[in-house]
């Protein structure tokens, strides 16, 4: 387990919850990006808001009709599937798995999320800090327990895909994703299905 994702996962622990194991990943190709209409709206960075207020009225409207959209400069969203690697997920946008992408997209944070898996629940975290701050912040964008997560797949189904895991949920909706450290996504699977 690397270090670095082991402390910022030990920040968001609760008390007396034991760590049990952490992943850096990305939603693996073929995963939907959520609709527009299920998304919170994108909150302004604290200098465009302190400029935005400086322009005169017409300007502000014109700005806020054509604000950019972090999420379209996520790779992720631009990559697209291998057939032979088949759906990046399962389930609607009311499942468990569609709820993780829409948690994970409504905190517009780095491309690369980190998994943690604890003794009682799982969640997600992902750096929400500017590209000019060195030092990560990390935010969580999804919780479950740990009954809500039946198994984890390592490799599956992806024929290009090393590190490609399959999360699936009691709801029986499932989405993929891919370890950054491919290597990783066996032993990550291994100490999620151990503590089940």
């Amino acid at each position: 387990m690397n270090q670095d994702r082991r402390r910022q996962a030990e920040d968001f622990l609760q008390p007396d919850e034991r760590l049990i194991a952490v992943c850096a990943c990305e939603p693996g190709p073929g995963v939907p990006s959520p609709p527009e209409d299920l998304l919170a709206p994108p909150e302004p960075a604290a200098l465009g808001r302190r400029i935005e207020e400086k322009l005169p009225r017409p300007l502000q409207q014109f700005f806020k009709a054509r604000a950019h959209d972090e999420r379209r400069d996520d790779p992720a969203a631009d990559r697209r599937p291998d057939p032979a690697d088949g759906p990046g997920m399962e389930g609607g946008w009311q499942s468990a798995a569609g709820r993780f992408l829409i948690g994970r997209a409504n905190a517009r944070g780095a491309a690369t999320d980190v998994l943690v898996v604890t003794d009682r629940r799982w969640f997600g975290l992902t750096d929400v800090s500017p590209l000019w701050q060195s030092t990560p912040t990390m935010k969580q964008f999804w919780e479950v327990p740990r009954s809500a997560v039946t198994v984890v797949r390592a490799n599956a189904t992806g024929l290009h895909q090393k590190g490609r895991m399959h999360i699936e949920f009691a709801d029986l909706s499932w989405v993929a994703v891919v370890a950054q450290t491919p290597a990783e996504a066996p032993a990550f699977a291994a100490a999620a299905a151990r503590y089940r």
